[in-house]
């Protein structure tokens, strides 16, 4: 008997070895966080989360959300140990009830075999070697997936996770289902670095997308005050401008199919950005810039991910531009300024024809939404839009009657420039505090800097010789006029950098 019980105890030696072997590369943390990925996987962890809803505000709503994924990732890391568990439990629970019965008749056992032949003794011996290594076998990963219950391993991607889950009712179902079958589940099948980094950088965007509408107010001293230094005329259309788009939110857009933009018409440098910005920090809501001077329609509605030159686009880089990170809540009612309209206009060649094309219809008030290739699901474009250019696209249309039925349904805003007397106001209420303080911020020998009277004297002559009547040239101008007076005062020898 001994020598069978030797034979059987150095076969589950054996077993156990190589056991041990092929887990030296991968610690016991990392199987089980594979296994976890895959069960969350199989078992669609997402289909969980249900929408969560606050009439507090939409920012509690995604608190309220977070905290809804938060309670299914910490129970489903403790589910999965207790799943993986129960045939183990079964096995101890029979091993239990055997040794008992064991225990209650064993006399008669023992007699049994003390009149059984040796290949009942062998047999007998077999069993018990069986069960001896079995039970050896399992307790290792049974004390594990207890250890594991207990004191459950962060996944790396956790915060990807709680992301998502706050605002995966906020996304429309095709991008949820593009996160989650083509992103999460394939990433946690087959986990590698380049799934993961994929998975980042959609959600990175998918998460900053504007996904409700912002109440906008206009705050009519400020913007008075911002728009102090346009002539009077420009003013008073810019302030109407924003009183209409205000009344026309609080409508029910469905019934509107008239409302195209407003065409900002200057020369460079006249304040048309500038006036852009300003109305959209009176109405309390941001300004996406979108230039389309020398884009491609791959430039402008992106590319997929998986391509060579992988690109959100213009559009949806410009929407999410004022949120800093995927916890950010994004609104609708922005408006968006795009930049360089009137260069569509002049240009011949095919590709930018292609981009006038598409900006037409995107333009159109029942079209205002385009399919986004990087993130598989459509955009919505905010219902203030502002173009921007520098010739009068009224004037370049009028041998288009495509391009002259569009043109004649937008509004124009003719920014005609700033005279002597509003550039002394710029210059004297902004340009000049602006570099004043620009410098000051450096410390040491410019904390205390300011311009001499003789800088501000040649700012002056200068206005009065310019010719330009936007705001380049002064700018430049001041920049040198600051850069000549900070060199006596901070010599390059005396600077050092930190």
């Amino acid at each position: 008997m001994n020598r069978y019980f030797l034979i059987s105890f150095f076969t589950l030696l054996s077993i156990l070895s190589s056991a041990s072997a092929n887990e030296t590369t991968v610690t016991p943390e990392k199987l089980h966080i594979s296994s976890l990925r895959e069960y969350m996987a199989s078992n669609r962890f997402f289909d969980r989360i249900r929408p969560v809803t606050s009439e507090d505000s939409v920012e509690a709503t995604v608190h309220a959300s977070r905290s809804e994924a938060q309670g299914h990732y910490n129970w489903i890391k403790r589910e999965y140990p207790l799943y993986t568990s129960l045939p183990y439990l079964a096995y101890y629970s029979t091993l239990f009830a055997g040794g008992v019965l064991t225990s209650r008749y064993h006399q008669s056992i023992t007699n049994y075999f003390n009149n059984s032949s040796p290949a009942v003794h062998i047999a007998g011996l077999s069993i018990f070697s069986a069960g001896l290594g079995v039970t050896m076998v399992t307790v290792a990963p049974f004390l594990m997936n207890t250890y594991y219950g207990i004191f459950a391993p962060t996944l790396p991607e956790r915060n990807l996770v709680l992301d998502y889950g706050a605002k995966k009712h906020f996304l429309d179902e095709r991008t949820q289902h593009y996160i989650e079958d083509e992103l999460f589940y394939s990433f946690w099948r087959s986990p590698s670095s380049e799934a993961l980094n994929r998975l980042q950088k959609i959600l990175d965007k998918a998460l900053r997308l504007p996904f409700y509408s912002k109440e906008l107010t206009f705050n009519e001293d400020k913007i008075d005050n911002a728009l102090q230094f346009y002539p009077p005329g420009v003013a008073e259309q810019l302030k109407q401008f924003a009183y209409s788009e205000l009344i026309y939110q609080q409508t029910d857009r469905t019934l509107h199919d008239s409302h195209y933009p407003v065409y900002f018409y200057g020369e460079p440098g006249t304040g048309k950005t500038f006036a852009a910005k300003q109305l959209a920090e009176a109405m309390g809501t941001n300004l996406a810039v979108v230039t389309l001077d020398g884009a491609t329609i791959d430039d402008i509605v992106g590319t997929p991910f998986e391509s060579i030159d992988a690109k959100a686009g213009r559009i949806l880089d410009a929407l999410v531009a004022r949120t800093s990170s995927s916890q950010d809540i994004n609104h609708h009612n922005q408006i968006l300024l795009i930049d360089e309209f009137d260069r569509l206009f002049l240009s011949g060649n095919e590709k930018t024809k292609d981009v006038l094309s598409f900006m037409l219809k995107l333009l159109d008030p029942a079209n205002r939404s385009f399919y986004n290739p990087y993130l598989k699901t459509d955009i919505r474009l905010p219902d203030t839009i502002i173009l921007a250019g520098n010739q009068d696209i009224h004037e370049l249309s009028a041998q288009d009657a495509e391009l002259k039925a569009i043109a004649s349904r937008l509004d124009k805003v003719t920014f005609p420039g700033f005279d002597r007397e509003a550039k002394r106001k710029i210059v004297d209420n902004v340009m000049i505090p602006a570099k004043v303080k620009l410098y000051q911020s450096g410390g040491g020998p410019l904390s205390h800097f300011t311009l001499p009277a003789r800088g501000h004297e040649m700012i002056m002559e200068f206005i009065d010789e310019d010719q330009d009547p936007g705001l380049r040239s002064l700018e430049k101008y001041v920049a040198k006029v600051f850069e000549q007076f900070v060199r006596g005062v901070a010599p390059r020898s005396k600077i050092t950098s930190h």
